[in-house]
């Protein structure tokens, strides 16, 4: 299933619309942000898809979208679970 409806909300903490969902996840020092996407990109990895994100120092700013697809997907929803969750054990 992708997510194509206009009414689409993205999960709770994230912004976006059908096409991307973004969400900025802060962190006490830059080596926990740094150390928090090492273990995502293993997530990454295992489910073959990956984000655009960007780091400044404590802060990390995750965007999803399956590009091949031009809007949010399973795939971007199960990552952001899973980021959530990772997220969560800091």
């Amino acid at each position: 299933m992708t997510t194509k409806d206009p009414n689409f909300r993205p999960p709770e903490g994230w912004s976006g619309d059908a096409t991307a969902i973004e969400r900025e996840y802060r962190f006490v020092d830059f080596p926990a942000a740094i150390a928090f996407m090492v273990a995502a990109s293993f997530r990454c990895e295992a489910a073959n898809h990956h984000p655009d994100w960007t780091n400044v120092w404590n802060r990390l700013t995750v965007r999803l979208s399956t590009h091949d697809a031009g809007r949010v997907t399973d795939k971007d929803l199960a990552l952001a679970a899973a980021f959530d969750a990772l997220y969560a054990t800091r």
